[in-house]
């Protein structure tokens, strides 16, 4: 004795179209990199992550650390030279 399987969806035998989403100039600045990072140092102590899982977290976290450090170098002199000189009274 032979079964057929039948099976019906109703979905739709294309995917439905999409609006196009135009992209904005959007901007990615040392504040928003401090924020990401403070995010995963709070999933962290919160146990958000498995114990395999912590480990590349923690690299992520580690470089963007890094990356946060040396902009904030590299912004310094810049930083400096804008301000105004202090004048001798």
């Amino acid at each position: 004795m032979s079964e057929e399987n039948n099976i019906t969806t109703d979905a739709p035998a294309t995917a439905p179209e999409m609006p196009e989403v135009k992209p904005e100039n959007t901007t990615l600045g040392v504040a928003d990199l401090q924020n990401a990072a403070h995010v995963i140092d709070i999933a962290v102590q919160r146990g958000a992550f498995r114990a395999g899982e912590v480990a590349q977290v923690g690299a992520v976290f580690n470089k963007l650390t890094a990356f946060i450090s040396q902009v904030q170098e590299q912004q310094k002199p810049a930083e400096e030279a804008k301000a105004p000189a202090p004048t001798a009274e």
